[in-house]
């Protein structure tokens, strides 16, 4: 094995302890015990994960306080008007709009499925990235099926419900392979990766992601995802991290 691949062993081994998830958004979704709960916590915290993670947090906090802390008894009752119908932000470029429909999509599945993952496996996707895509791709800044994003948050998401057998991530989809899991592709993986020689290519979408993670194949062949710890761990808790 190459000094890289024992050095990507050692920085996920590192970074993947129950200490990630204080500084992480996935501490929402662990907050919850019932399947439904943790679901919708995740999903929605997925989908403002992006820019700080202190302000990723902090927006996903009060997210979490209109929803009196209940996500599914709050997606159930149906009343959304925490989220009115407005075009005024509330986190960066995502409206209050944006989560209303968000949260009726949600509604929607949950009055005809008992959870999400049951929702997705009727789609028969041909991968589960394509099957949420095709659930929420409707829905403003999460990609379309067909669309060569890399899917960063929906790809975290999975990551999250997916991974069997972490102290980290949550594991409460059964229905899904670990090992088709594509990693989270986001500024931190993809600039690192650069820099290790991992990829040279220099667009983040879909290929790029699927380039890093055929790298992780090599190394977790059941678990790919892991590379996300090797890689997006180290970058954030060493922010000069130009090796």
């Amino acid at each position: 094995m190459s000094d890289l691949k024992k050095q990507l062993i050692k920085w996920a081994d590192k970074y993947e302890t129950p200490d990630f998830i204080k500084n992480d958004p996935i501490q929402f979704p662990h907050r919850f015990i019932q399947k439904q709960d943790i679901e919708i916590s995740a999903f929605l915290t997925s989908y403002l994960a992006f820019g700080k993670r202190s302000q990723i947090i902090k927006k996903v906090n009060e997210l979490h306080s209109i929803m009196e802390n209940s996500p599914y008894a709050y997606i159930q009752a149906g009343n959304f008007s925490g989220f009115p119908q407005s075009k005024k932000k509330f986190y960066r470029f995502i409206a209050y709009q944006d989560l209303y429909e968000l949260l009726c999509s949600l509604r929607s599945y949950y009055l005809n499925y008992p959870d999400l993952e049951t929702a997705l496996e009727a789609e028969k996707a041909t991968h589960p990235v394509e099957g949420l895509q095709k659930l929420f791709g409707h829905i403003y800044y999460i990609p379309s099926a067909g669309s060569n994003s890399a899917s960063k948050r929906l790809n975290m998401f999975l990551r999250w419900v997916c991974r069997q057998n972490s102290c980290v991530d949550l594991g409460i989809w059964k229905s899904i392979d670990p090992s088709c899991l594509l990693i989270p592709l986001d500024i931190h993986v993809h600039r690192l990766s650069l820099n290790l020689g991992i990829t040279t290519r220099k667009s983040a979408d879909f290929i790029t992601a699927t380039e890093i993670n055929n790298y992780f194949k090599n190394i977790f062949p059941n678990d790919p995802g892991r590379g996300d710890f090797s890689l997006f761990g180290y970058a954030i808790n060493n922010p000069g991290y130009y090796l």
